[in-house]
């Protein structure tokens, strides 16, 4: 809600608390920061053939105990996903978020991804563009 350009907020013990437009405003850009670097991660993810996501994820983890290895092809998790793939548990699903977390800290390292302020520069030159690399909510959000 917002009251004579500040905006009261409901906490969720029930108590308005008021933040100023400013607050506000770096609330939202924050948020569409993460989202855009969280773009930039998921779009180089996604570009990354099922030997290449393997072996990042490896290179990720030497120096690390390895992990029995299987993975069931027909599984609609796993398609296309090499069966050398470590898998840990009944279903596989604790190893597959291993190696999408391993993955996506490899990527984070090697994209050099700006610093917020780095980035904000870059949205007040090319707001467009900027937007346009969002993944969703703040795609709307004004």
């Amino acid at each position: 809600m917002i009251t004579s350009g500040r905006t009261v907020t409901i906490t969720n013990t029930g108590k308005p608390t008021e933040t100023s437009p400013h607050a506000e405003e770096d609330r939202v850009l924050r948020a569409k920061y993460l989202d855009w670097c969280s773009a930039q991660v998921a779009d180089h993810f996604l570009a990354l053939s099922p030997d290449e996501i393997f072996e990042l994820a490896e290179r990720s983890s030497q120096g690390e105990a390895a992990v029995p290895v299987r993975v069931e092809p027909s599984s609609p998790d796993h398609a296309g996903l090499p069966n050398r793939l470590a898998l840990d548990d009944a279903d596989g699903m604790s190893s597959y978020r291993a190696v999408v977390e391993r993955v996506t800290e490899v990527l984070t390292q090697q994209l050099d991804l700006p610093t917020f302020d780095e980035w904000l520069e870059l949205y007040r030159s090319n707001r467009g563009a900027v937007e346009a690399r969002l993944l969703g909510f703040w795609r709307d959000r004004d």
